[in-house]
């Protein structure tokens, strides 16, 4: 009996998880990505190279391959591309192909949250530097393009001028030659992982996310890691469960993880955007870890019309994530990490980039060079750990020039 074919959309590092587990589940797996060598290519039964966001193209290799499941777990545009081929091909999909529209277009995302009473900045929308209200633009803001990923061309900015440069560099970045004006809200970045379930929607995991010290307007607006979980008060975690729930019921999301993040402010949490998916980067081996609950299959579950369940599990510990960053440059190696967790200082450690990798200075969430896990019985006591760590911790090209930029590393107690 032959096995059913999966198409997986993107050669992902995080996707290296959701290949194995398919292969688990007896799929033969065709690994669809424009690079000639993606990290998840050798764990894959197939590589097709061509683009994972040319819908068409997917279409066909589905049809040709007779394919029973087209799936991404953690990478918006192309989780837009499986609706649209499973619609197409009446396959199984977690929710409708407008649904994905309506959430990788953040335009199209703030008009639905507003319309929902779901609690969001102010913004407006733009296709030219020439068409921008500045009546309606007040400083400081945040400018970014309606439909990339990988936070590409998301900036904070204070004068005009500024937001002029980065309005054109976003314009050019965005598919759709659109860019979001939108007002930045003074307080704590955290990110709220869900699941909806025939049992409703719960939280799975809060955390706040660390953000780049300094206040430099050339930075992304990027974290370099984060606490779990959240430091919340009862009441802002009840708030942010009612918001879980509303945004399930306003993008019709019934079986499926998804996660949101939010700026906790005086007047309560303002919600920036959601994802209707699983977070990359470390999302999956963290909600994993410290919470026992398997996102990438619960994520395949969706896909594949299963009902997804979900038990709740509280921390009784604090943890953190600590990302690296570089100067630009060639990375060759990281000094220091391994004797981290050889010393029980760090729960887990990860290089992220391969020796002879070229990095720049953009800090999107592409660039991390590597990273490392803490756990402590409180934040102070994280807070401790981490600045040791990284006084331990070095990244160097290959005639030993340190690489890790340590300027954006500002550890506040909690």
């Amino acid at each position: 009996m032959e096995k059913p074919i999966a198409i997986v959309l993107g050669g992902t590092v995080p996707h290296v998880t959701l290949i194995k587990k398919l292969k688990d589940r007896g799929y033969h797996v065709v690994l669809v990505d424009y690079l000639d060598n993606p990290p998840a290519k050798e764990f894959a039964d197939e590589h097709i190279q061509t683009s994972t966001l040319d819908q068409h193209r997917v279409l066909e290799i589905a049809r040709e391959n007779s394919a029973s499941l087209v799936i991404s777990t953690c990478i918006d545009q192309a989780n837009s591309v499986c609706c649209y081929v499973a619609e197409k091909l009446n396959l199984p999909h977690p929710y409708s192909y407008k649904t994905s529209l309506d959430v990788t277009n953040k335009g199209l995302m703030k008009q639905i949250m507003a319309d929902n009473a779901i609690p969001t900045s102010s913004y407006i929308l733009t296709d030219s530097v020439e068409n921008i209200d500045w009546s309606k633009v007040s400083y400081p803001a945040v400018v970014k393009p309606v439909d990339c990923n990988s936070s590409k061309g998301v900036h904070r900015v204070d004068t005009k001028e500024e937001t002029i440069q980065r309005v054109s560099e976003a314009l050019e970045l965005s598919r759709t030659h659109r860019a979001i004006i939108e007002d930045y809200n003074q307080g704590e970045e955290i990110q709220v992982d869900c699941v909806s379930t025939k049992d409703g929607v719960k939280v799975v995991l809060t955390r706040q996310k660390k953000k780049i010290a300094g206040k430099g307007n050339q930075m992304v607006l990027n974290s370099i890691g984060s606490i779990f979980p959240a430091p919340l008060t009862d009441n802002l975690y009840q708030k942010a469960q009612e918001i879980a729930q509303k945004i399930a019921s306003s993008f019709g999301l019934l079986n499926t993880p998804f996660f949101y993040q939010a700026i906790v402010t005086e007047k309560g949490i303002q919600v920036l955007e959601f994802a209707p998916r699983i977070g990359g980067g470390l999302s999956y081996y963290i909600i994993k870890e410290l919470v026992g609950f398997d996102v990438v299959e619960a994520a395949i579950d969706s896909f594949i019309g299963k009902d997804i369940t979900f038990c709740d599990h509280q921390l009784t510990k604090c943890y953190s994530t600590n990302l690296l960053y570089m100067i630009p440059g060639i990375f060759d190696h990281v000094e220091g990490l391994q004797e981290l967790k050889d010393s029980g200082i760090a729960h887990d450690i990860f290089v992220m980039k391969n020796k002879g990798a070229e990095v720049d200075s953009d800090m999107r969430s592409s660039n991390r060079v590597a990273a490392f896990i803490l756990e402590a019985q409180s934040y102070s006591k994280l807070n401790e750990l981490e600045r040791k760590a990284i006084e331990s911790i070095e990244l160097r090209d290959k005639n030993g020039k340190p690489l890790l930029n340590r300027s954006i590393y500002d550890f506040k107690t909690l």
